[in-house]
């Protein structure tokens, strides 16, 4: 029997959403988020789905994020946040490390406005979003009125900060997903949104596994 158990345990999807804030009392991301079907991402992809609440404090995001890649080693970490501009789901491509200076949920900012994760000074999820967007929206039945867009500014803010810290641990399996409030989508509509990103984005790292796996049984017979 191989002394390797891992085969055992199934791979784990993180998806995050935020708790309440400043003019945001209910956190669309959250609302959507908690209402994902389980069951149906698990079954589909084989995967064990972990969906967590994180509070809007910069420190909470070092603490607990970190924290989140170590413990679980994710086979994709999804960020879920909520924008009052945003008009439908915003995917957004890059985060940047410093120029954070609006206040958390307890009047903080980082030292010296900048994200204490390791990394360059601008980071981009190798994860191909513009893709997604497209498949997301070529999906659209006639009932269903969202889409998403892709998008190169995070905001500077809890959102960003959590995007850059995530990205600096493996920007190929890390996205973050701006939703817009809940007078634009429901829970409903943000939690079944979620759900499509989650698919697209998972099968769409199991095609770069299976390219990869056959460009090494390509070398191999090359060899």
């Amino acid at each position: 029997m191989p002394d390797d158990m891992d085969f055992m345990f199934k791979p784990i999807v993180l998806v995050t959403g935020f708790g309440p804030f400043v003019n945001h009392p209910v956190n669309a991301s959250w609302e959507g988020v908690k209402l994902i079907n389980k069951d149906e991402i698990e079954k589909k992809h084989n995967v064990e789905l972990v969906l967590l609440e994180i509070p809007v404090t910069y420190e909470n995001v070092d603490e607990f994020v970190p924290a989140l890649w170590e413990t679980h080693t994710p086979k994709l970490m999804i960020h879920v946040g909520v924008s009052c501009i945003a008009e439908c789901f915003t995917l957004e491509m890059q985060a940047h490390r410093k120029g954070y200076q609006r206040m958390d949920y307890f009047e903080k900012c980082p030292a010296n406005h900048t994200c204490p994760a390791e990394g360059a000074i601008r980071l981009h999820t190798k994860l191909n979003v513009e893709r997604i967007c497209k498949e997301f929206n070529d999906g659209n039945s006639h009932e269903d009125n969202t889409k998403a867009v892709a998008s190169k500014d995070a905001g500077r803010y809890l959102c960003e900060y959590i995007y850059y810290t995530s990205l600096s641990v493996d920007n190929t399996r890390t996205l973050f997903v701006h939703v817009p409030d809940s007078h634009v989508y429901s829970a409903e509509q943000t939690a079944r949104g979620l759900e499509r990103i989650l698919h697209l984005c998972l099968d769409q790292l199991n095609d770069d596994q299976l390219a990869g796996k056959m460009n090494d049984a390509n070398l191999d017979d090359k060899a």
